[in-house]
This record gives structure tokens, sequence and C-alpha cells, in this order.
């Protein structure tokens, strides 16, 4: 799709709705090229005064096509005889505010719930806690599986690095460390560290990960560690780093005792990686003033990722580091700060994950989700049998998703460029915009949605309020050292199986919640397909292009194979966006946080019709 700039129109600014690096564009609300069905279409432009020099990449080019996608919701629909039918919005805000209404009353404040995604703004997330509060629950929280562990385990570790400022930081540094796939996740970063690393000589950019991948071609090292095992390689570069860390950091004791117990053989055997190569890279961060560690949630595929993402942490506080987590949600700090600074979710009530387990159980009967898609965000088969069972659920979005299927209630929501709002992004630093267009139809904010149920919900029968919240009794080195004592259990596996991890794609956000709707994405990826090495395609007989049937304990899905030299050994990459690939994944709960805890999902694959004869 090519934009064009409309003449004698004024440009407005506001911020990609696709990633939490914060780009800014501009758009010109007058008429551009056709999209799509041939709608005309306002203009996107490149904003100079964008930190990282103008440029979008893949997803934040389709910014566009969010605002004038034809499956765009533009009225209400409730569920009548079986379907939905459109009504207008007063009988649709009344039949919100009287379905919680009558739920709550009759089961209590915690059967109902609040679940909100990181496209809400800072002003949208108060305004889910003043709604939960008129409803008397606890249960408010963010359905963001890539991004909610990274905030917690940055949290829990104790750390406080430096936090990265902006790109013109990374192009000062001398030494990095990536975990990671970051030039997918995030292309606009290749341009300020590649900048870094080839302006120097010497330049350190050391790069962790089980695969080779965009970020691992200009890697200086690149150290491939075990798919699984990310936590035993940090946790082996942080035990290195120990002896120079920076005295006085409040977390070093915890640290130096927990790695008493811990060998150098145990970590190596764990991680795959030589120590001498691990106490080297920790030398080069330490040694360089002007140093950075950076996250991505592609690490690991989100195993154990409260636990690497504080490793990372603490790595970089011991280092003497600047550290960058690098959110897959446009708003993912914002939403989780406020959260925090509201008290949800509360210490007796639910975090997102377990408001999927509790509607399997029956213990949850009513569920508003805005600007999220738990069907399309969560893994395995239990969001759907939670919907499916929810007596009540309302979904607020503006592109009908996985959830519209079994929801009661459909409310159409104004997105990104057509609403105001705060945003923080990765460098927390907080943007105000502004709307550039208006909504489709009879689309709203977010925000008036809230103060709908929030102002139609009479007050809550007396009881407990809602408890601040806690991240329960969680020692971060106690459950370090759990992990290794388990560490043999997680690398064993039965025959024939492989280790599913997660293929990121860079014209997608996360779970492609929105994505996954787009023109670009369909033609990169126009159905499921998996990754396979050439050993294992000849194994099963497999050809570049011919479909298969890959299977797990949670659910099986046809796909088509690619045959590639990139993939580790005993490993098959599929990418996470297709709801298919997502329900081979397992839904387990950590018992202690209340959220995902995946573990490496093991698949089989197997051609379809048989082997193939070429």
């Amino acid at each position: 799709m090519r934009w064009v700039r409309p003449e004698n129109e004024a440009a407005k600014r506001t911020v990609c709705p696709f990633c939490g690096m914060g780009c800014t564009l501009l758009v010109h609300p007058g008429t551009g090229t056709p999209s799509f069905d041939g709608a005309a279409a306002p203009g996107l432009d490149y904003d100079a005064g964008n930190p990282h020099g103008g440029s979008l990449c893949a997803k934040g080019n389709m910014t566009l096509e969010l605002l004038t996608h034809p499956r765009r919701l533009e009225q209400p629909l409730l569920r009548e005889n079986g379907s939905l039918k459109p009504v207008p919005w007063e009988r649709a805000l009344g039949a919100l505010v009287e379905g919680f209404r009558r739920i709550r009353d009759e089961d209590g404040p915690g059967a109902v719930g609040i679940m909100i995604g990181p496209h809400l703004t800072v002003e949208e997330v108060r305004l889910a806690a003043k709604a939960a509060r008129a409803l008397g629950t606890g249960n408010l929280d963010a359905c963001m599986p890539e991004d909610r562990p990274m905030t917690s385990g940055i949290a829990l570790s104790g750390a406080r690095p430096e936090p990265v400022r902006g790109p013109s930081e990374i192009e000062a540094m001398t030494a990095m460390l990536v975990a990671g796939d970051l030039f997918t996740i995030a292309p606009c970063m290749a341009k300020p560290m590649l900048e870094a690393r080839y302006r120097r000589r010497h330049h350190l950019l050391g790069v962790l990960d089980s695969s080779v991948t965009r970020t691992g071609w200009f890697a200086k090292p690149l150290l491939r560690v075990l798919p699984g095992m990310e936590t035993a390689a940090l946790a082996t570069l942080l035990k290195a780093a120990l002896p120079k860390a920076p005295d006085g950091l409040p977390w070093i004791a915890a640290a130096a005792k927990c790695f008493e117990r811990i060998s150098d053989d145990q970590l190596a055997a764990a991680s795959g990686l030589d120590p001498s190569a691990a106490a080297w890279l920790v030398g080069g961060l330490t040694k360089e003033r002007n140093s950075g560690v950076f996250f991505t949630p592609s690490f690991g595929g989100r195993y154990r990722e409260v636990l690497v993402a504080g490793l990372l942490a603490l790595l970089a506080e011991a280092t003497g580091s600047r550290f960058l987590g690098m959110p897959v949600g446009p708003n993912s700090i914002g939403v989780a700060r406020v959260l925090d600074e509201e008290g949800f979710p509360g210490r007796e009530s639910l975090t997102a994950a377990e408001m999927i387990d509790a509607a399997v159980t029956g213990k949850l009967k009513a569920l508003l989700v805005l600007g999220c898609d738990p069907l399309a965000s969560f893994p395995g088969a239990a969001p759907r049998r939670a919907a499916q069972r929810l007596e009540f659920l309302a979904a607020a979005g503006p592109i009908s998703g996985e959830g519209g299927v079994f929801a009661h209630l459909v409310l159409p929501t104004a997105t990104w460029g057509e609403r105001a709002g705060t945003v923080v992004n990765a460098f927390l630093a907080e943007t105000r915009f502004d709307p550039v267009l208006p909504p489709p139809g009879a689309a709203r904010p977010h925000g008036e949605i809230l103060e709908s149920l929030a102002g139609g919900i009479p007050e809550p029968p007396p009881g407990k309020a809602v408890a601040p919240a806690v991240l329960g009794r969680f020692d971060f080195f106690d459950e370090l050292e759990l992990f290794f004592r388990l560490a043999r259990r997680g690398q064993a596996g039965e025959a024939g199986t492989r280790v599913l991890l997660p293929r990121h794609l860079p014209a997608h956000a996360g779970d492609g919640a929105m994505t996954r709707f787009f023109s670009w994405p369909r033609h990169e990826a126009p159905e499921p397909f998996v990754s396979i090495s050439p050993a294992h395609a000849a194994e099963i007989g497999v050809v570049e292009g011919q479909p298969v049937m890959v299977r797990s304990r949670h659910g099986e899905a046809r796909a088509v194979a690619r045959v590639e030299s990139r993939v580790p050994d005993g490993t098959v990459l599929a990418p996470p966006h297709w709801p298919a690939i997502r329900g081979l994944m397992r839904f387990r709960l950590n018992p202690v946080l209340g959220q995902l805890d995946f573990g490496p999902g093991r698949v089989t694959v197997e051609a379809v019709g048989g082997p193939s004869n070429g």
C-alpha cells in the first residue's frame, strides 16, 4: 500500500500503536490513496522529529490500515436469540451495566472482572480502576502475556539499573548485550545500534539467543543458548559479574548466597554456555564506561520470563550498564505503572491469567475486555473454554477478533489516532497525543464505556475494600534455585518430540491480535507455518511448502513446512500470532505470581498424507 501527501492539508502528529518504541508519525486528514475496498484514506507521512529519524518499520507503515480497515466495528452488537444484532448505544450500555450489576449482586464482586490491553492510555487505565472500584472488585489486570512478566520480573528482582533514555544514548555506547531478536521486534533500533557497532573498531555487540536471527547476524560475539534454558545462561553471566559489581547493591548478598549452591558445572550443563565466553562478555560490559543491556520478549519464548527479565536487569546493574526492556505493547509500561499505583490486581483478587482459569471453573461469571483479545493472546484451549463458560462477556475494541465470536455484547471503540491520551514508551518518556481523525460510525473511546459502567453501577454491598496490590511472597533468588533443581526435568523430553519456540515476524505486534488482519502480514505469512531443520525434514519425509500436522498435548494445528538451516536441532519455530499455533502451547499458572509460566512446550511434526516422495 502506498500513501501520498494530500495537498493543502495540515498534518497532525500521533504515535505508532504497534510497539513500545514511541515512534511518532504525521497523518493528513484529507483524501489520499485508496485502501482495501477502494474507500478513500487519509495520508501518512514520516515525522522528522521522531527520535528514530522519522522512519517507520513494517508495523508502523500499516498504521492507517487500522484506521480504515473494512472490519472496523462501527456500532454496538448485542446477542439476542443466539446471534449478535445492532443496537443503539443507550441499550448497549444498559445491557453492560445490568449484566455486571446482576452477577455482582447475585454472586459477589469476585465473580466479575475487567481485563485491559496495552493499547489503553494512562487516563483510560485510571478509568478502568474507577469502574472496578464501583463494582467492588479487585479483578482488574492487563492482558499482556508478552509484557506483564517482564515488568513484574524487573520489579521483583530488586534491580534498579540506569534506564536508556533514547536512541542517541545507544549510538554513543561502546558495548551492548542484546537478549533476543531485537531487530525483528523493534526494527527502528537497528539504526542506532549499527551506528555504534561500526563506528568503532573495537565495539562489543554481544547477542544471546538460541538461533541465528536478524540481530545475531551483526553479533560479536553470538552466544547460542539451549532453547528453554535462557534463565541458566543469564545466571551464568550474572555469577561472572558479581566479583566486580558496585558496592552497596541491596541484592548482592542474596545473589552470592544463591550462587554458592549452584556450581559452574551446573550452569554450563544447563545453559550450554562456555563459562570463559560468558566471563569475557561480562568483562567487556564492565570495562566499558558506556554500555547497555537490552531485553526483548522474544528471548526464551517467554519461558520463565519473570526470571529472565529480572536477571537481565540485575546484570545491567552489576556491570554498570544502562538497561532497556522492549515491551511489545505501545503502552505496556504505562498500563503496568498505573495498575500498580491504583492497587490492582488486589491481594485477594485475580490476575488476567487467573481470570481465565476462574472462568473455566465457573468462579468468574462476567468479564469486560477492553483493547485486548484474550482468545488471541493466551495459549492453549483454556481461553476458549473460559469464553464459552462465562455468563456475560463484553468485548470492546476496534476490530472484532476471536473474542467476538463468544461475546454477549460487542462495543466498537476508537483506536490510537482517534482519541486523546498519554502513553509511556520503552524509554520511560510520556507522550501526549490528540485525535487526528474521527472514529468511524458510532465507535467511542474506551473511557466513555468505563465511565458509563462506573456511573451506572450502584454502590457495592458492604464488604471488604479492594486490597493493596502485592506480588505474593516471592523471593527472586529462591525461585532461581528452584529453576536449577528442576532444570534437568525441563530438558528431558519424549522421544520424537521437538521444543516449540515462537518465531516473531517484523510485521507483527506480539500476539497479532490486531496486525494479523492487515495486508503486509497476510502477504508475509498467509497461513500458519512451522520452520524445521533440514535434518528434521529428512527424518519425517517433508519438503519445503508441504503441509504438516503439528501436535502437542494441548492441541493440533495444520501448517506449512519451511525448511531452514537456521533452526537449531531439536526445535521447531512458528509465528505465535496464529491462534492455531498458540493453541499448541500450554496454559499453566505460576502459583506465586498468578501469571503464565509457559515452559518449553514439545510437539511432533508429521507430513500430511504420509511421507513425501520428494
